[in-house]
C-alpha cells in the first residue's frame, strides 16, 4: 500500500523540524568539532609537508587546545603551552646533560622535576597551571627517546619545539578566524544570569520566603559560581582589548558580590533571630523597611538582553531609598516609642544592617551596569582600585599532588629497568601527563576512570586505523578522509560534560598512538607496546592518586577547612590591609568551590564546613572593616584596646574553636560595643559614619558567632580540626 502524498509530506515536515531542533540545540557543538577537524588537519599537514618526524606531537597539542569552544581561552592555552613547552625542553636538556650515561639518576631526576611541575599544576589557579602540566610531560616527551642516543636532543628539541609550535598557531588561527565564539559574549551572558540569580537571592531575604538553611546552600552555590566567572574573566582579558581596560570593574565586582551577598544573608539571619527573640512590634518595624526595599527589585534580568536603561532606574531608586533612610529610621524609632528597651535597639540595628546591605548592593549594581556600557567606566563612590591576586591552592595538597606523580613516575621507572622493557618509555611519558592532567581536575577519582576508558577506546581506534586503514591509503587527502572521524568522536564527547574526560583521552591517546612518522612505517610490535605502555602509564597515576593521600578523603577536606580559618586567624585579624579584602574574597571563593567540587564524609558534614563558609565570610570580611574603619583619630581612647581584644578573642575561635573561645569572643564584642556606646560628644559626619560602620561590623561579627559557630560547638563540643 503506497503512503499518501499528504503523509509523506508530513513525515518529510516532521524531519526537518527534528532536524531543525537538533541544530538549534547541538549547532554550536558541531561547529567546535567541525573546527577541531580542520585544526588537527591542518597541523598534520603542515608538519608532513615540512618533513618533522611526529606530527602527532601538533596533533596532541591542538586536540588539547581545543578543549574549550572559545577563541580567548584557547589562546590562553596555547600561551601558556608554548611557555611550558619552553620550559620543559629547557629542563630536558639539562637532564641529559648532567646524567647522560646515569639512567638510573637521570630518571630519579625526572621524578622529581615532573613532581615539582605538578606541584605547580596543583598550586596555581587557571591558566598558569596549565604552563606547569606542560613542562613537566614536554620534558618527558624531548629527553626519554634520547636516554640511550644523548646526541639526538638537540633534534628532538627543536622537532618538539616545532611540532608544538604549528599545533599552537593552526589552534589559534582556526579558533580565532573561523565563526569565532568569543568568551566576552559568554561572560558576559553568564554574568547576567549570575545576576538574575543573585537577585532572587536578595529577594529571598528580603522576604523571608525561604528558611536559612535553604538560602545558604543558594549563597554558596552563587559564590561557586561566580569562581567560574573569574576564570571566564581572564580568558577575556587574554582575548578582548576593551574587556582589558575594563579589568579592575571585574575585580571589583567579584569582591562587591560577596560583599552583598554576606550582607543580605546576615541581614536574614538577623531578622529570623528577632522575629524569635524580640517583641512583634519590633520585627514588623524591620520587615516593613525590608519589603520597602524588595519593592525596588527588578523581577529579573535578561541573560542576552540586559535591560540597562531599566537598571539604572534601580539604581536611582536605591540612591533615593538610601537618601530617605535617616527619615525612616526615626519614623521607625516613634512607631517604637511604647516598645522596651531591648526591641527599640534591636530595630535600630536591623535598620544598620539594611542602611550595610543597600550600600554594598549600590556599589555591585554601580560596576554591573559600567561594565556593560561603552566607553569609559567610572567607578562608584567610595570604590577602591583592586590588586591582582593570584589565587593558590593549599600548600600541603599541592604537595601531595606532586608527590604522587613523584610516585608513580618513579614506580614506572622502576618497572622500566627491573624488567628491561624496551618500550616502558612510553609508560613513562603516559603516567607524566595523567599525572600532570588530575592534578588540575577537581574530581580526580572519576577522571580517571574516564581516562582509562578513553585510552582504551583510542587503543583499539589506533590497532584499526594503523593496522586496517593505513596501509590502503595514498596521499594526504586520504589520510585526511581516514582521521577525521576519529577526531570527530573524541571532540564531540569532549563537549559534553559528563563524558568529557572520556573524550580528552580518546583524543589525547588516538593521536598518540596512531604513530605517524615521517616516513610512515608498518610496526605492529611497537603499536602494541605503545598501547600497553599508555595504560600502564594512566594505571600508575591513578594508583598513586587513590593511594598516596588520597584527594577525595577527610585529610584533604581538613586541610582545605583549617586553610579557611586560618584566613580569618591570619589574614583578616593581622595581615597586611594593603590589598587583604581582595586576597580574603580570593580565599574564600576557592574554598567554597574546593567543598562543592569533593564528596563529604565522616566528620566532615556538609552543614559543619557550610558554617564555617559563612562565618568565615562575615566575621572574616567585618574584621578586616573594624580595622580599615578604626583608624579614625576621633574615635575614644579605649577603642584601639577593644579591637585589638576582638581581634585576638575572634583569631582564637578560629585557630582553636571551642564553646569558651565563642563565648570569649562575644564578651569581647559586648565591651567593644559598650566603648563605642557613651561617647564624650554626640558624633557628627565623618565621625558619626565611622561609629555607625564599627557598630555595624561587630554587630554582624556578634550574629554570625550565635548562628553559625555557638550552635556548632554546642553540638559538636571541640569539632574536627
Amino acid at each position: 500500500m503506497t503512503a499518501s502524498p499528504a503523509a509523506t509530506t508530513g513525515r518529510s515536515e516532521s524531519l526537518k523540524e527534528a532536524l531543525r531542533l537538533y541544530f538549534r540545540a547541538d549547532g554550536a557543538r558541531l561547529l567546535h568539532v567541525f573546527k577541531t577537524v580542520l585544526a588537527v588537519v591542518l597541523a598534520t599537514g603542515i608538519s608532513m609537508r615540512l618533513e618533522l618526524v611526529a606530527p602527532r606531537t601538533a596533533m596532541v597539542s591542538v586536540v588539547i587546545l581545543m578543549m574549550h569552544q572559545h577563541s580567548g581561552m584557547v589562546m590562553a592555552r596555547g600561551f601558556y603551552r608554548g611557555l611550558g613547552m619552553l620550559v620543559g625542553n629547557a629542563a630536558a636538556l639539562l637532564l641529559i646533560a648532567l646524567f647522560p650515561q646515569e639512567r638510573v639518576l637521570f630518571l630519579l631526576a625526572l621524578a622529581v622535576w615532573i613532581g615539582l611541575c605538578v606541584w605547580g599544576a596543583a598550586w596555581y589557579r587557571n591558566y598558569q597551571s596549565y604552563g606547569f602540566v606542560l613542562a613537566g610531560y614536554a620534558t618527558c616527551i624531548a629527553a626519554l627517546p634520547s636516554i640511550d642516543h644523548p646526541y639526538d636532543i638537540l633534534d628532538n628539541v627543536v622537532t618538539s619545539l616545532s611540532e608544538v609550535s604549528i599545533g599552537i598557531v593552526c589552534a589559534s588561527l582556526v579558533s580565532a578566524l573561523i565563526f569565532p565564539q568569543h568568551v566576552r559574549d559568554m561572560l558576559l551572558r553568564v554574568g547576567a544570569s549570575h545576576f538574575s540569580g543573585f537577585l532572587a537571592f536578595i529577594r529571598t531575604a528580603l522576604t523571608g520566603r525561604l528558611s536559612t538553611d535553604e538560602l545558604g546552600s543558594i549563597h554558596l552555590r552563587l559564590i561557586a559560581e561566580r569562581a567560574q566567572l573569574e576564570n571566564l574573566r581572564s580568558a577575556a582579558v587574554f582575548e578582548d582589548p576593551d574587556l582589558r581596560t575594563r579589568n579592575d570593574v571585574m575585580i571589583r565586582l567579584a569582591s562587591e558580590f560577596l560583599d552583598t551577598g554576606a550582607r543580605f544573608h546576615s541581614l536574614h539571619q538577623f531578622r529570623h533571630r528577632l522575629r524569635a527573640t524580640a517583641s512583634p512590634e519590633a520585627a514588623d518595624a524591620v520587615d516593613a523597611l525590608c519589603a520597602e526595599f524588595a519593592t525596588l527589585l527588578p523581577a529579573a534580568v535578561d541573560p542576552l538582553h540586559p535591560d540597562l536603561r531599566g537598571l539604572e532606574r534601580v539604581e536611582r531608586e536605591l540612591d533615593r531609598l538610601a537618601g530617605r533612610l535617616p527619615e525612616l529610621r526615626i519614623a521607625q524609632r516613634r512607631s517604637l516609642s511604647d516598645a522596651d528597651v531591648q526591641s527599640q535597639q534591636l530595630a535600630g540595628s536591623g535598620a544598620t544592617h539594611v542602611e550595610a546591605a543597600l550600600a554594598a548592593l549600590r556599589l555591585y549594581l554601580h560596576d554591573f551596569i559600567a561594565l556593560r556600557q561603552p566607553g569609559a567606566t567610572k567607578a562608584a563612590p567610595h570604590a577602591q582600585r583592586p590588586r591582582r591576586i593570584v589565587t593558590t591552592a593549599n600548600r600541603m595538597v599541592s604537595f601531595a599532588a606532586g608527590l604522587r606523580a613523584t610516585c608513580a613516575i618513579g614506580a614506572v621507572s622502576l618497572f622500566w629497568i627491573a624488567s628491561g622493557w624496551t618500550g616502558a618509555s612510553g609508560a613513562v611519558i603516559s603516567a607524566a601527563i595523567a599525572s600532570a592532567l588530575y592534578s588540575i581536575m577537581p574530581a580526580p577519582a572519576q577522571a580517571t576512570r574516564q581516562m582509562v576508558a578513553g585510552c582504551f577506546a583510542s587503543w583499539l581506534a589506533s590497532l584499526f586505523f594503523n593496522f586496517y586503514l593505513l596501509p590502503h591509503l595514498n596521499g594526504f587527502a586520504q589520510l585526511a578522509a581516514a582521521l577525521i572521524p576519529f577526531i570527530m568522536i573524541g571532540s564531540y564527547l569532549n563537549s559534553f560534560p559528563k563524558t568529557a574526560t572520556i573524550g580528552l583521552g580518546f583524543s589525547i591517546y588516538f593521536c598518540f598512538l596512531s604513530n605517524l612518522t615521517n616516513p610512515s612505517v608498518y610496526a605492529p610490535a611497537i603499536t602494541l607496546d605503545a598501547g600497553f605502555s599508555a595504560m600502564l602509564g594512566i594505571g600508575a597515576a591513578s594508583l598513586a592518586y587513590s593511594v598516596v593521600a588520597p584527594y577525595a578523603g577527610e585529610w584533604v577536606t581538613g586541610l582545605y577547612l583549617r586553610q579557611l580559618r586560618g584566613l580569618v586567624t591570619t589574614d583578616a585579624c593581622y595581615g597586611p590591609l594593603a590589598g587583604l579584602q581582595l586576597r580574603f574574597d580570593s580565599g574564600v571563593r576557592d574554598f567554597v568551590q574546593q567543598i562543592s567540587a569533593r564528596p563529604v564524609t565522616g566528620r566532615y558534614s556538609k552543614a559543619a564546613l557550610f558554617a564555617w563558609a559563612f562565618a568565615s565570610i562575615e566575621i572574616g570580611r567585618n574584621i578586616i572593616e573594624l580595622r580599615e574603619t578604626g583608624q579614625d583619630a576621633s574615635l575614644p581612647a579605649g577603642w584601639p584596646v577593644s579591637e585589638a581584644k576582638v581581634r585576638a578573642a575572634v583569631a582564637r575561635v578560629f585557630a582553636t574553636p571551642s564553646t569558651g573561645a565563642c563565648d570569649d569572643a562575644m564578651q569581647a564584642v559586648d565591651h567593644a560595643l559598650s566603648v563605642l556606646a557613651a561617647p564624650n560628644n554626640e558624633p557628627t559626619g565623618r565621625t558619626a559614619t565611622s561609629y555607625a560602620r564599627l557598630h555595624a561590623s561587630l554587630n554582624f561579627i556578634r550574629l554570625s558567632l550565635l548562628d553559625n559557630l555557638v550552635p556548632l560547638q554546642s553540638q559538636n563540643g571541640q569539632p574536627a580540626t
